[in-house]
């Protein structure tokens, strides 16, 4: 089987290229070629073995079309889709190129404010709160259109909240180590709302082995999916997780998600829109279609792998001074309010 990733190198979908070479699927990658398959932690395969590469810039479908000009693929899977006119180009460049074409959306798109905790496929697609859902919605909706009227062989595939070894995830951000050093240090942090909202975070391993499960497989045309984790904890839990793995008690200053939203706009349609809502996956549907799938890595476990990671690779430990700077305005307006 022959699958060409568009992307390839980032957080969700580098896990899925070592798990697809892993399987014997022939991958292809097409970008621009400015980074590789990052590192893991314990010395699992960092390079680009048994990958090709075809460097072409999708945001340029002519140059695109040049450089697969008699390709085709079992298999076309965009990681870096977020708007329809980035669907359009898709449909432009491979619809008749592939047998199954495969769009990332978001499990941020299911209905907010959230109709009951526990998410399965058919909730409905509808988020007023943010535009990054509305995008996705909105490109979902183009492509059911396309297989509805010329039968293009769409799967929607919908991760949640997924993260990589190096990444620690948090109200504010996952790719970066600003949390953690500030448990480190013994400076306080801030969690949205109360901090017992549940969420689900999954291990970018454990959704790879879903993911390419659908890879190839013609019962997955026309079909919907999301790919998480069974294990469902509270943003305070989430927070001590990676306290504990870092080695430090975090000091947890509470704040309402519209008190952040109101002092920060950029962070709070991620918030308002997301992550304040209690959210459980039901995956009976992936767990149908590929047998055997079954998320095996605890966020505790992930964070341990994070700490790990960033021990071996010190040069890629990120410190976002303005998440820094915005946690001490929250904290000050609190101090101010109460």
């Amino acid at each position: 089987m022959r699958v060409l990733f568009i992307g390839g190198t980032g957080n969700i979908s580098a896990s899925c290229t070592r798990d697809a070479i892993a399987r014997g699927i022939e991958v292809v990658h097409l970008n621009r070629g400015e980074s590789g398959l990052p590192p893991t932690a314990g010395g699992a395969p960092a390079g680009d073995s048994g990958v090709q590469t075809i460097t072409a810039d999708i945001r340029k479908p002519t140059e695109v079309a040049a450089a697969i000009d008699g390709m085709h693929f079992d298999a076309v899977v965009d990681w870096i889709a977020f708007t329809p006119e980035h669907i359009r180009t898709d449909l432009e460049l491979f619809r008749d190129r592939t047998a199954q074409f495969v769009f990332i959306s978001s499990a941020s798109v299911y209905h907010k404010p959230v109709r009951h905790h526990v998410i399965t496929e058919s909730t409905p697609a509808h988020n007023p709160f943010w535009k990054y859902s509305q995008n996705k919605i909105a490109c979902e909706s183009l492509l059911w259109n396309e297989y509805a009227e010329r039968g293009f062989p769409v799967t929607i595939v919908r991760p949640s909240h997924t993260y990589s070894d190096g990444w620690f995830p948090t109200t504010f951000g996952s790719k970066d180590f600003t949390y953690p050093q500030r448990m480190i240090d013994g400076k306080p942090i801030v969690v949205h709302g109360d901090g017992q909202s549940l969420w689900t975070i999954t291990h970018a391993d454990d959704f790879a082995k879903g993911f390419n499960g659908l890879l190839g497989n013609p019962q997955t045309i026309g079909e919907t999916f999301h790919i998480t984790s069974d294990e469902a904890l509270s943003w305070d839990e989430i927070h001590r997780a990676i306290g504990m793995a870092v080695g430090a008690e975090p000091r947890i200053v509470h704040v309402p998600s519209d008190v952040i939203a109101a002092i920060d706009p950029d962070v709070g349609p991620g918030l308002i829109g997301d992550k304040q809502y209690s959210v459980v996956f039901d995956n009976s549907k992936i767990k149908r279609y590929v047998a055997g799938f079954r998320a095996t890595i605890p966020f505790a476990e992930g964070m341990r792998r994070s700490v790990r990671w960033i021990k071996e690779n010190p040069e890629r430990k990120q410190i976002d001074g303005g998440i820094s700077k915005l946690v001490e305005r929250l904290i000050a307006a609190m101090e101010r309010i109460g």
